[in-house]
Protein backbone atom coordinates (compact mmCIF):
# COMPACT_ATOMS: atom_id res chain seq x y z
CA UNK A 1 0.00 0.00 0.00
CA UNK A 2 2.86 2.38 0.86
CA UNK A 3 4.49 1.60 -2.51
CA UNK A 4 1.23 2.38 -4.32
CA UNK A 5 0.90 5.68 -2.50
CA UNK A 6 4.49 6.57 -3.39
CA UNK A 7 3.86 5.83 -7.07
CA UNK A 8 0.72 7.98 -7.05
CA UNK A 9 2.59 10.86 -5.37
CA UNK A 10 5.45 10.54 -7.85
CA UNK A 11 2.97 10.62 -10.73
CA UNK A 12 1.31 13.76 -9.41
CA UNK A 13 4.68 15.51 -9.12
CA UNK A 14 5.61 14.55 -12.70
CA UNK A 15 2.26 15.73 -13.98
CA UNK A 16 2.63 19.03 -12.13
CA UNK A 17 6.09 19.59 -13.60
CA UNK A 18 4.80 18.76 -17.08
CA UNK A 19 1.94 21.25 -16.64
CA UNK A 20 4.35 23.97 -15.51
CA UNK A 21 6.60 23.43 -18.51
CA UNK A 22 3.57 23.47 -20.81
CA UNK A 23 2.20 26.68 -19.27
CA UNK A 24 5.60 28.36 -19.51
CA UNK A 25 5.63 27.67 -23.26
CA UNK A 26 2.25 29.33 -23.85
CA UNK A 27 2.37 32.72 -25.49
CA UNK A 28 -0.48 35.29 -25.21
CA UNK A 29 -2.23 36.26 -28.42
CA UNK A 30 -1.41 39.63 -29.88
CA UNK A 31 -4.00 42.23 -28.85
CA UNK A 32 -6.75 42.69 -31.42
CA UNK A 33 -6.79 46.08 -33.14
CA UNK A 34 -9.59 48.49 -32.23
CA UNK A 35 -11.50 48.69 -35.49
CA UNK A 36 -13.40 51.80 -34.38
CA UNK A 37 -10.23 53.84 -33.89
CA UNK A 38 -7.98 55.22 -36.64
CA UNK A 39 -5.12 52.93 -37.61
CA UNK A 40 -2.14 53.32 -35.30
CA UNK A 41 0.31 55.80 -36.77
CA UNK A 42 -2.14 57.12 -39.39
CA UNK A 43 -1.57 60.85 -39.93
CA UNK A 44 -3.97 61.68 -42.75
CA UNK A 45 -6.47 64.49 -42.11
CA UNK A 46 -9.48 62.19 -41.65
CA UNK A 47 -7.65 60.02 -39.10
CA UNK A 48 -6.57 63.10 -37.16
CA UNK A 49 -10.15 64.39 -37.21
CA UNK A 50 -11.43 61.08 -35.86
CA UNK A 51 -8.73 60.89 -33.21
CA UNK A 52 -9.40 64.42 -31.96
CA UNK A 53 -13.18 63.77 -31.80
CA UNK A 54 -12.59 60.73 -29.58
CA UNK A 55 -10.28 62.70 -27.30
CA UNK A 56 -12.92 65.43 -26.89
CA UNK A 57 -16.05 63.29 -26.52
CA UNK A 58 -15.00 59.74 -25.63
CA UNK A 59 -16.95 58.55 -28.71
CA UNK A 60 -15.46 57.03 -31.83
CA UNK A 61 -16.07 58.75 -35.16
CA UNK A 62 -16.76 56.86 -38.38
CA UNK A 63 -17.46 57.92 -41.95
CA UNK A 64 -18.18 54.46 -43.35
CA UNK A 65 -19.94 51.36 -42.07
CA UNK A 66 -16.94 49.24 -43.12
CA UNK A 67 -14.72 48.62 -40.11
CA UNK A 68 -12.30 46.26 -41.84
CA UNK A 69 -11.64 45.17 -45.43
CA UNK A 70 -8.37 43.22 -45.63
CA UNK A 71 -7.05 41.30 -48.61
CA UNK A 72 -6.24 37.73 -47.52
CA UNK A 73 -5.42 36.01 -50.80
CA UNK A 74 -7.28 34.36 -53.66
CA UNK A 75 -9.64 31.43 -54.05
CA UNK A 76 -9.02 28.39 -56.28
CA UNK A 77 -10.19 30.39 -59.29
CA UNK A 78 -7.86 33.31 -58.64
CA UNK A 79 -10.56 35.64 -57.32
CA UNK A 80 -9.47 37.98 -54.51
CA UNK A 81 -10.63 37.17 -50.98
CA UNK A 82 -11.16 39.74 -48.24
CA UNK A 83 -11.74 39.67 -44.51
CA UNK A 84 -14.50 42.26 -44.03
CA UNK A 85 -16.35 43.47 -40.96
CA UNK A 86 -19.26 45.93 -41.04
CA UNK A 87 -20.98 47.83 -38.25
CA UNK A 88 -24.32 46.15 -39.06
CA UNK A 89 -26.68 48.71 -37.50
CA UNK A 90 -29.60 46.29 -37.37
CA UNK A 91 -27.69 43.61 -35.44
CA UNK A 92 -29.37 42.42 -32.27
CA UNK A 93 -28.32 39.63 -29.91
CA UNK A 94 -31.86 38.47 -29.17
CA UNK A 95 -33.57 39.22 -32.47
CA UNK A 96 -33.19 38.64 -36.17
CA UNK A 97 -32.97 41.71 -38.39
CA UNK A 98 -36.07 42.59 -40.40
CA UNK A 99 -34.47 45.63 -41.97
CA UNK A 100 -31.16 46.63 -43.53
CA UNK A 101 -29.49 49.93 -44.36
CA UNK A 102 -27.56 51.45 -47.23
CA UNK A 103 -25.29 54.46 -46.96
CA UNK A 104 -24.04 57.28 -49.14
CA UNK A 105 -20.70 58.32 -47.69
CA UNK A 106 -19.47 61.87 -47.31
CA UNK A 107 -17.04 62.66 -50.10
CA UNK A 108 -13.81 64.29 -49.01
CA UNK A 109 -12.29 65.69 -45.88
CA UNK A 110 -13.96 69.12 -46.05
CA UNK A 111 -17.47 67.59 -45.96
CA UNK A 112 -16.40 65.32 -43.13
CA UNK A 113 -15.09 68.29 -41.17
CA UNK A 114 -18.33 70.26 -41.77
CA UNK A 115 -20.34 67.25 -40.60
CA UNK A 116 -18.38 67.06 -37.35
CA UNK A 117 -18.95 70.77 -36.71
CA UNK A 118 -22.71 70.28 -37.20
CA UNK A 119 -22.75 67.41 -34.71
CA UNK A 120 -20.76 69.46 -32.18
CA UNK A 121 -23.04 72.47 -32.58
CA UNK A 122 -26.47 70.84 -32.62
CA UNK A 123 -26.31 67.23 -31.39
CA UNK A 124 -23.75 67.00 -28.59
CA UNK A 125 -25.12 69.98 -26.58
CA UNK A 126 -28.58 68.40 -26.28
CA UNK A 127 -27.39 64.89 -25.40
CA UNK A 128 -26.64 63.82 -21.87
CA UNK A 129 -23.06 62.52 -21.78
CA UNK A 130 -24.25 59.40 -19.97
CA UNK A 131 -26.19 58.51 -23.12
CA UNK A 132 -23.57 59.27 -25.75
CA UNK A 133 -23.38 56.45 -28.31
CA UNK A 134 -20.32 54.23 -28.57
CA UNK A 135 -19.60 55.80 -31.94
CA UNK A 136 -21.04 58.32 -34.39
CA UNK A 137 -21.42 57.19 -38.00
CA UNK A 138 -21.70 60.32 -40.14
CA UNK A 139 -22.90 59.72 -43.69
CA UNK A 140 -24.46 61.84 -46.40
CA UNK A 141 -27.64 59.76 -46.71
CA UNK A 142 -29.16 56.83 -44.84
CA UNK A 143 -31.76 54.53 -46.42
CA UNK A 144 -33.59 51.75 -44.60
CA UNK A 145 -35.16 48.70 -46.24
CA UNK A 146 -37.84 46.68 -44.46
CA UNK A 147 -38.65 43.01 -45.02
CA UNK A 148 -42.40 42.44 -45.25
CA UNK A 149 -44.06 39.08 -44.76
CA UNK A 150 -47.74 38.24 -44.50
CA UNK A 151 -48.97 36.25 -41.52
CA UNK A 152 -48.76 32.55 -42.31
CA UNK A 153 -46.35 32.98 -45.26
CA UNK A 154 -42.81 31.64 -45.26
CA UNK A 155 -41.45 34.09 -47.83
CA UNK A 156 -41.69 37.86 -47.98
CA UNK A 157 -40.15 40.74 -49.88
CA UNK A 158 -37.97 43.79 -49.33
CA UNK A 159 -39.56 47.18 -49.94
CA UNK A 160 -38.00 49.89 -52.12
CA UNK A 161 -36.46 51.67 -49.15
CA UNK A 162 -37.09 54.93 -47.30
CA UNK A 163 -34.77 57.79 -46.44
CA UNK A 164 -34.07 57.95 -42.72
CA UNK A 165 -32.69 60.80 -40.63
CA UNK A 166 -30.85 58.74 -37.99
CA UNK A 167 -30.74 55.34 -36.36
CA UNK A 168 -29.53 54.21 -32.93
CA UNK A 169 -27.69 50.91 -33.34
CA UNK A 170 -25.96 48.95 -30.57
CA UNK A 171 -22.53 50.11 -31.74
CA UNK A 172 -23.21 53.41 -33.49
CA UNK A 173 -25.58 56.31 -33.93
CA UNK A 174 -25.87 56.79 -37.69
CA UNK A 175 -26.73 60.35 -38.77
CA UNK A 176 -27.80 61.56 -42.21
CA UNK A 177 -25.85 64.80 -42.51
CA UNK A 178 -27.88 66.00 -45.50
CA UNK A 179 -31.06 65.93 -43.37
CA UNK A 180 -29.31 67.39 -40.33
CA UNK A 181 -28.28 70.36 -42.49
CA UNK A 182 -31.87 71.04 -43.57
CA UNK A 183 -33.43 71.49 -40.12
CA UNK A 184 -30.69 71.09 -37.50
CA UNK A 185 -32.67 72.15 -34.41
CA UNK A 186 -35.69 69.97 -35.23
CA UNK A 187 -33.33 67.09 -36.08
CA UNK A 188 -31.60 67.45 -32.71
CA UNK A 189 -34.91 67.35 -30.85
CA UNK A 190 -35.83 64.10 -32.61
CA UNK A 191 -32.60 62.53 -31.40
CA UNK A 192 -33.25 63.80 -27.86
CA UNK A 193 -36.73 62.24 -27.89
CA UNK A 194 -35.32 58.97 -29.15
CA UNK A 195 -32.75 58.99 -26.33
CA UNK A 196 -35.43 59.78 -23.77
CA UNK A 197 -37.63 56.96 -25.03
CA UNK A 198 -34.74 54.55 -24.49
CA UNK A 199 -34.34 55.84 -20.95
CA UNK A 200 -38.06 55.90 -20.14
CA UNK A 201 -38.65 52.18 -19.93
CA UNK A 202 -42.06 50.77 -19.03
CA UNK A 203 -41.31 50.28 -15.35
CA UNK A 204 -40.49 53.99 -14.98
CA UNK A 205 -43.78 55.01 -16.63
CA UNK A 206 -46.25 52.75 -14.86
CA UNK A 207 -47.55 55.56 -12.66
CA UNK A 208 -47.62 57.97 -15.62
CA UNK A 209 -49.87 55.67 -17.67
CA UNK A 210 -51.93 54.23 -14.80
CA UNK A 211 -54.90 56.67 -14.70
CA UNK A 212 -55.97 55.97 -18.29
CA UNK A 213 -54.29 52.67 -19.10
CA UNK A 214 -57.57 50.93 -19.99
CA UNK A 215 -58.36 53.53 -22.68
CA UNK A 216 -55.14 53.67 -24.72
CA UNK A 217 -55.56 52.44 -28.30
CA UNK A 218 -59.34 52.14 -28.07
CA UNK A 219 -62.21 53.89 -29.81
CA UNK A 220 -65.80 54.44 -28.80
CA UNK A 221 -69.10 55.39 -30.31
CA UNK A 222 -71.29 57.23 -27.87
CA UNK A 223 -68.24 57.68 -25.61
CA UNK A 224 -70.37 59.90 -23.40
CA UNK A 225 -71.54 56.79 -21.59
CA UNK A 226 -68.11 56.78 -19.98
CA UNK A 227 -67.43 60.51 -20.06
CA UNK A 228 -69.85 63.27 -20.87
CA UNK A 229 -67.24 65.60 -22.37
CA UNK A 230 -63.62 65.88 -23.51
CA UNK A 231 -62.88 67.86 -20.40
CA UNK A 232 -64.23 65.09 -18.19
CA UNK A 233 -62.11 62.54 -20.06
CA UNK A 234 -58.92 64.59 -19.58
CA UNK A 235 -59.80 65.26 -15.96
CA UNK A 236 -60.16 61.54 -15.21
CA UNK A 237 -57.29 60.10 -17.29
CA UNK A 238 -54.72 62.84 -17.92
CA UNK A 239 -54.54 61.64 -21.54
CA UNK A 240 -53.93 64.43 -24.07
CA UNK A 241 -53.61 62.34 -27.22
CA UNK A 242 -57.06 61.52 -28.63
CA UNK A 243 -59.46 62.34 -31.46
CA UNK A 244 -63.08 63.39 -31.10
CA UNK A 245 -65.22 64.16 -34.15
CA UNK A 246 -67.51 66.47 -32.22
CA UNK A 247 -70.42 64.07 -32.31
CA UNK A 248 -70.18 60.39 -31.37
CA UNK A 249 -66.79 59.03 -32.42
CA UNK A 250 -63.99 59.16 -29.87
CA UNK A 251 -60.58 57.52 -30.40
CA UNK A 252 -57.72 57.39 -27.90
CA UNK A 253 -54.19 57.21 -29.31
CA UNK A 254 -51.38 54.94 -28.12
CA UNK A 255 -49.32 55.31 -24.96
CA UNK A 256 -46.37 56.48 -27.08
CA UNK A 257 -48.45 59.28 -28.60
CA UNK A 258 -49.54 60.51 -25.19
CA UNK A 259 -45.95 60.40 -23.92
CA UNK A 260 -44.79 62.31 -27.00
CA UNK A 261 -47.17 65.19 -26.28
CA UNK A 262 -45.84 65.55 -22.75
CA UNK A 263 -42.20 65.26 -23.88
CA UNK A 264 -42.76 67.90 -26.55
CA UNK A 265 -44.25 70.22 -23.94
CA UNK A 266 -41.23 69.74 -21.68
CA UNK A 267 -38.59 70.01 -24.40
CA UNK A 268 -40.02 72.71 -26.64
CA UNK A 269 -42.39 74.73 -24.46
CA UNK A 270 -42.28 76.48 -21.13
CA UNK A 271 -43.60 75.02 -17.90
CA UNK A 272 -45.40 78.27 -17.22
CA UNK A 273 -47.36 78.13 -20.50
CA UNK A 274 -48.23 74.45 -20.06
CA UNK A 275 -49.55 74.93 -16.54
CA UNK A 276 -51.49 77.99 -17.60
CA UNK A 277 -53.23 75.94 -20.29
CA UNK A 278 -53.92 72.86 -18.15
CA UNK A 279 -54.13 74.40 -14.70
CA UNK A 280 -57.72 73.20 -14.31
CA UNK A 281 -56.64 69.56 -14.80
CA UNK A 282 -54.74 68.42 -11.68
CA UNK A 283 -53.96 64.98 -13.17
CA UNK A 284 -52.37 66.49 -16.28
CA UNK A 285 -50.16 68.72 -14.11
CA UNK A 286 -49.27 65.72 -11.96
CA UNK A 287 -48.23 63.68 -15.03
CA UNK A 288 -46.19 66.61 -16.37
CA UNK A 289 -44.33 67.07 -13.08
CA UNK A 290 -43.84 63.33 -12.69
CA UNK A 291 -42.29 63.01 -16.15
CA UNK A 292 -40.06 66.05 -15.74
CA UNK A 293 -38.73 64.74 -12.43
CA UNK A 294 -37.98 61.37 -14.05
CA UNK A 295 -35.92 63.15 -16.70
CA UNK A 296 -34.05 65.27 -14.18
CA UNK A 297 -33.32 62.16 -12.11
CA UNK A 298 -31.89 60.53 -15.22
CA UNK A 299 -29.51 63.45 -15.75
CA UNK A 300 -31.51 65.33 -18.39
CA UNK A 301 -31.67 69.01 -17.55
CA UNK A 302 -33.95 71.61 -19.13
Amino acid sequence: MKKLQAYILYGIILLSCFSCEKEDSLQPNAPLPNLFAPAEGATDLTSELRRKFHEETGCYLLFTDTLKHEYIGTDVYGNPLYNTELIDLSYGVNSSAEWVFSFTNLSGYEKQKEAVELVKKYILPVLNKNYYPYSFLLIDNLTSYTYWIEEGDTDGFWDSGAEQDFYFGPRALAISISLLQEEPEEFAQKIVKSTLNQYLTGDKLQEFYAPGKEYYGKYFYDYQYDFWSEEEFIMATGILSFYYDGYEYFEVDSMDSDLDIYLTAILEGSEEDFKAEYGDYPLVIKKYDMLKQLLIKGGFNF
